[in-house]
C-alpha cells in the first residue's frame, strides 16, 4: 500500500520540478546603477528566485543581471551549478558598496564564491562587466529604496 503512494508522490515531484525548470515566474526588471553606469536587473528577492538564479540561461544581454537582494546582511557564497553563462559577480554591503568581485566559471559544482564581508547584495553580470567599466571595491550599487528581501 505505501510503496504505490510513494511512487506517485515521486513521479509527482519530478513532474513539477521539470515543470518549475522550464516554466520560472517572470521576476520584476528595474534599471539599476552601478557607480554611474546602467544595467538592466531581474530583482531574486525571495529564497527561491535566488536558489534559481540564472540557471539553464543560455544568454544574458551586455547590460543585464541579476541582482540578489537579501533580508539582512550575512556571508554569501554563490556556485555555478547549471549555470550555462560565464559570470561576474560582485557583492554590496549594506551600505550598497562592493566588497569583492570575482569571475565565475560556468558548470561549476564544486568551486564557491565568498563574500569576505557580510552582504545584503549579491550582482550577477556578464563575465568581465566590472573589469571592462574598471569598477571594482567601494563601487556603489544605487536601487530603489523599495527593493526588499522577501521571505
Amino acid at each position: 500500500m505505501f510503496a504505490p503512494k510513494f511512487k506517485i508522490l515521486f513521479i509527482l515531484s519530478f513532474i513539477f520540478g521539470a515543470a518549475y525548470d522550464v516554466c520560472p515566474r517572470e521576476l520584476e526588471k528595474i534599471t539599476i546603477y552601478v557607480d554611474e553606469h546602467p544595467l538592466l536587473v531581474e530583482i531574486a528577492n525571495t529564497p527561491a528566485d535566488r536558489a534559481r538564479g540564472l540557471m539553464y540561461r543560455k544568454f544574458m544581454g551586455e547590460n543585464e543581471g541579476m541582482l540578489f537582494v537579501f533580508a539582512k546582511p550575512e556571508y554569501l557564497s554563490f556556485w555555478m551549478k547549471n549555470t550555462r553563462i560565464p559570470l561576474s559577480i560582485a557583492y554590496f554591503n549594506q551600505d550598497r558598496r562592493i566588497t569583492d568581485v570575482h569571475d565565475m566559471k560556468p558548470n561549476q559544482t564544486t568551486e564557491l564564491y565568498h563574500s569576505s564581508e557580510k552582504a545584503l547584495y549579491a550582482l550577477e553580470v556578464n563575465q568581465g562587466w566590472f573589469t571592462k567599466r574598471k569598477i571594482g571595491k567601494y563601487g556603489v550599487l544605487k536601487i530603489p529604496d523599495r527593493v526588499k528581501a522577501v521571505q
